[in-house]
């Protein structure tokens, strides 16, 4: 099944409508709805250029498993759908010299691992390694049989011992452990 949406309502009711495994997106008209996408239970794959790379982290708080450049052939396209069905994610030729270019340029030298002053429960724990694996909170629920809320309760606890202010903040921070 293949539909087309020309705006954010158009592709939330095709997706409720069609229940999508992957959803393709360009990249930057859909940057002012990260957050409705994040709902989304289908994964994404984000088309964009160069440019777009630089709202990685944004894309970050959705359920983005590939980037892909606009420019790159077609092949491209296909291989970062079927990453993405089976969850291992991808990120094109054309955009991965960029995206480590600016993934250096914001991340600190010396990573260290996520400073707690209170040592997190075990179902935080929990919780902090599926959102370090890009799982929204939707998708952390249902994998753990937890309500949507109660997931949010636990990631802001982790968020508050780690003296951080984000998921991207706790995504980046899974390089140094």
């Amino acid at each position: 099944m293949v539909a087309e949406a020309g705006d954010i309502v158009e592709l939330l009711t095709a997706v409720d409508s069609h229940e999508p495994d992957v959803v393709v997106l360009e990249g930057r008209s859909q940057l002012d709805h990260v957050q409705e996408l994040t709902d989304i239970a289908a994964a994404l794959v984000v088309l964009g250029d160069v440019d777009s790379t630089t709202h990685w982290i944004r894309f970050t708080q959705a359920k983005v498993y590939s980037l892909v450049h606009c420019d790159d052939p077609e092949e491209e396209l296909v291989q970062a759908v079927r990453r993405a069905t089976d969850g291992t994610g991808y990120v094109s030729p054309g955009l991965s010299g960029a995206l480590l270019k600016f993934t250096r340029a914001i991340l600190p030298r010396h990573l260290s691992a996520v400073p707690m002053d209170v040592p997190l429960t075990s179902r935080e724990s929990e919780v902090l390694q599926l959102v370090r694996r890009g799982m929204a909170n939707k998708e952390i629920a249902r994998r753990l049989g937890l309500s949507e809320k109660t997931i949010k309760f636990h990631v802001s606890n982790v968020l508050a011992k780690a003296h951080m202010a984000s998921r991207a903040q706790l995504i980046a921070s899974a390089a140094a452990m």
